[in-house]
């Protein structure tokens, strides 16, 4: 008489979970090809470990108005926000992978400026570390790859001819054009308070700026910030 051989117990338990895993990730990639507000939710945990991820309204409202940016339906955005609403992780941080990754777009050129280079710099890396996390990469890694030798902490470059390129509000930006200007905070609260470097501030954005596009019509300026004073950016 033939025994009846009995699957390993082990084996079928990680055979599942292999499965779930796969799942998980599918629907991972679904969701977060749909919207920005799922790929920062699902993306969360692999740039904040220990911080929990709290939507609601104001990150909801930002993301939807991104994606009007990346669908060309805006070219103008600003979005004034206070403190604390993950405005830089959201719109410096999270948007360019998103529209790299996700979206298909590893050509994309960003600048991104703040009124400390030091800030776009630390949003620069965070970008950087969120695409060449395992979770990005068994997603969209085989989309694009950064170019060894342009692969710094203030700019960075696809193999796709896409880069992102850290500054600082007041800086020159001679030779470079992107097809998206993300400025986060062009001032700080306490240069804000004295009027010559306010109006510097102000001139830089009016006539340096809109120089660095790459299309004057379809190129987009992000503007996001605090309010620190009635005329400020």
């Amino acid at each position: 008489p033939s025994m009846l051989q009995l699957p390993d117990p082990k084996r079928v338990a990680a055979i599942a979970k292999s499965q779930r895993d796969d799942l998980m990730l599918a629907l991972d990639k679904r969701d977060s090809e749909e919207h920005l507000i799922d790929f920062v939710k699902r993306g969360w945990s692999q740039l904040e470990p220990s911080q929990e991820f709290i939507t609601g309204w104001p990150v909801e409202a930002i993301c939807d108005h991104l994606e009007a940016v990346t669908t060309g339906q805006l070219t103008r955005l600003l979005i004034n926000v206070p403190p604390g609403t993950t405005k830089s992780m959201t719109t410096n941080v999270f948007w360019p992978s998103w529209e790299w990754g996700p979206m298909n777009k590893p050509n994309l050129r960003y600048i991104s400026a703040a009124y400390a280079d030091s800030l776009s710099i630390r949003d620069n890396m965070r970008g950087r570390d969120l695409i060449l996390s395992d979770w990005y990469q068994s997603l969209w890694g085989d989309r694009f790859e950064f170019k060894g030798d342009q692969n710094a902490k203030m700019y960075y470059e696809t193999d796709k001819t896409g880069w992102r390129k850290a500054a600082s509000s007041n800086s020159a930006l001679t030779g470079f054009r992107g097809d998206r200007i993300i400025l986060d905070d062009p001032h700080s609260v306490k240069g804000a308070d004295s009027e010559p470097k306010r109006e510097e501030t102000l001139r830089w954005f009016a006539e340096t700026l809109p120089s660095r596009l790459n299309d004057l019509d379809k190129s987009a300026i992000v503007v996001i910030m605090q309010r620190v004073h009635e005329r400020d950016v």
